[in-house]
């Protein structure tokens, strides 16, 4: 049967309608149509699918067409082009050339998923009647998928898509150079601004730093898509040997992150929208909403923490289909053992720990009765402060009583992530105000963090060894607490071979450098406020008011 294209009827077709016989009601599975009766509504409807779907999933971007990244660049993705399958939640385009919803629907062979809705007219279509339905009928699944969605799209109408951009696998070769741009080396990531949403500067500088990760590009490489393979290999005393995992696809704030970060390193028109990867973080993290100025460093750590839950939720979910979905009444002391123990050790493989989490041991000993207590923890990024702290009040259990003595304290890195991101607390307490400390502070281009490794790394270093860490972002804020704004800088380079080569993601088997004069690689500083792009001195990154300092490991 050919199929007309849905939802654009000519005025022929609509006159047909009308003189066809009517059919009788089916008061259980049937949609009254112009005088016809649908009879696929009953078994082509599935709310509760369409719900976990749409939940999982970016809003109104045609599914197929972001799998094969051909979305063009500066190209609205208005609602028009989506229709939601009503069995199970697929979006897809019902453009001419791509006609996904249709492909969709030729795909399955069958009559269950023949009905879609356009998420623009809010009309519902039936593939197999090739009809427009009425929601306004006596099976209430169909009305209530649709009242389903106008409150879903309401509510993600803060900030869905609003621009789509082109993904290309393989950069251009050449790209000519934007106006207000630095000219750097085709073989470059390229710097492009990021348009403010509205009091958003916070978000961009940030984003404009992991886009020039390169480690967090490559590592994209491997696990963006579904039914990437992933080996995890338990400790020796689990007993257990190697197991490989085929993960499923990305959750939506990862997707929307890979898709923005294609979208940065892409030659070509600039500057980028962040609309769809701002709005899925805010679902997550409802405090970013509203627009109102946010601090940097929060929105880091909500930014890579969620995405390392889905991550993680992704991870978990390949190692149970490995052991066909066990259940807590189905599963014996054994199965639950082995997915414990490859569960425990396959959520560090998430590609944020590989990057960026590393391992403190804090240290605090009482000045009294030199009791010293150890405590390990992971961070994404270490917090300095520039006004000195103390430890004033330390409370240990001394002849089973709490006590209250003055400690000192000491912070030493037992696990070294292959980027570092250091804090300067600039915002700190001052009675019962926040105040911001506007001073400059002195930061290295080449950061040796050999005397702040704890025993177990400094055993592995050869003797005049250093472990060398090269500067390559910053996030500055400008002003006060009363209004600033947030810049970046970020440096141009090229990339380093590939860092696991060198190490694992427990820190182990690195490459140190040598004691002798190491200068910092070669590159072209840029500084970007929100949209405006252009190349800087070293002198003047030097100056800056830095907030955030991004450093990767020198190999």
């Amino acid at each position: 049967m050919r199929l007309k294209e849905p939802l654009s009827l000519k005025t022929a077709d609509m006159t047909k309608r009308s003189n066809k016989p009517k059919k009788p009601r089916d008061e259980d599975s049937s949609d009254e149509v112009n005088g016809l009766t649908c009879q696929h509504v009953s078994k082509a409807v599935e709310l509760s699918s369409v719900k976990k779907a749409v939940a999982s999933s970016l809003w109104s971007v045609c599914a197929d067409c972001l799998r094969e990244r051909d979305m063009i660049d500066t190209e609205q993705a208005d609602a028009h082009d989506i229709l939601v399958c009503l069995k199970c939640g697929f979006q897809g385009c019902s453009q001419s050339e791509s006609q996904h919803s249709v492909k969709h629907q030729q795909a399955h062979h069958s009559d269950s998923h023949c009905i879609s809705i356009s998420l623009s007219t809010w009309k519902a279509w039936c593939f197999e009647c090739n009809e427009e339905l009425s929601t306004h009928c006596n099976k209430k699944a169909l009305a209530q998928t649709l009242d389903f969605l106008q409150k879903h799209s309401a509510k993600s109408a803060t900030g869905t898509t609003s621009k789509i951009i082109k993904l290309l696998e393989e950069p251009a070769e050449s790209s000519e150079p934007q106006r207000g741009k630095s000219v750097v080396h085709s073989t470059f990531i390229p710097v492009k601004g990021i348009n403010n949403l509205g009091n958003t500067c916070f978000f961009n500088a940030v984003m404009q730093n992991l886009s020039q990760t390169h480690m967090l590009n490559d590592l994209i490489q491997e696990v963006k898509e579904k039914g990437h393979k992933l080996k995890i290999s338990p400790p020796p005393e689990t007993n257990l040997g190697p197991l490989t995992v085929t993960v499923p696809g990305p959750e939506p704030l990862t997707s929307a992150m890979f898709l923005f970060l294609y979208s940065m390193k892409e030659p070509g028109k600039g500057p980028v929208s962040p609309k769809i990867l701002f709005s899925q973080l805010c679902q997550k993290a409802p405090r970013f909403k509203g627009f109102q100025q946010q601090d940097s460093q929060e929105l880091l750590h909500y930014l890579l923490d969620s995405v390392r839950v889905e991550e993680s939720k992704r991870i978990k979910a390949a190692i149970l289909k490995a052991f066909n979905n066990p259940t807590e009444k189905t599963a014996d002391e054994e199965t639950k053992r082995q997915v414990k123990a490859y569960g425990k050790e396959g959520v560090k493989l998430n590609f944020v720990d590989r990057i960026f989490v590393g391992e403190l041991t804090n240290t605090i000993m009482c000045e009294e009765c030199e009791h010293i207590s150890t405590v390990k923890e992971a961070f994404i990024d270490i917090s300095l402060p520039i006004i000195e702290e103390r430890v004033s009040r330390y409370r240990h259990t001394n002849n089973k009583k709490a006590v209250y003595t003055s400690a000192r304290k000491q912070m030493l890195i037992s696990v070294l992530p292959p980027v570092v991101t250091l804090h300067l607390k600039r915002f700190h307490q001052a009675g019962m105000n926040l105040r911001k400390v506007n001073r400059h502070v002195d930061f290295p281009l080449i950061l040796d963090l050999t005397p702040f490794l704890a025993l177990g790394n400094l055993t592995s270093l050869g003797s005049g060894d250093r472990v060398l860490y090269g500067l390559y972002g910053i996030v500055e804020h400008s002003g006060s607490m009363r209004g600033g704004h947030y810049t970046a800088y970020v440096k141009v380079r090229a990339p380093q071979r590939k860092s696991e080569q060198s190490r694992n993601h427990t820190g182990k088997e690195r490459l140190f450098g040598s004691r002798e004069a190491i200068s910092a690689p070669p590159g072209q500083w840029v500084y970007v406020s929100d949209t405006s792009v252009q190349t800087v001195p070293e002198s003047r990154v030097l100056n800056s008011q830095a907030y955030l300092l991004f450093y990767e490991e020198l190999l």
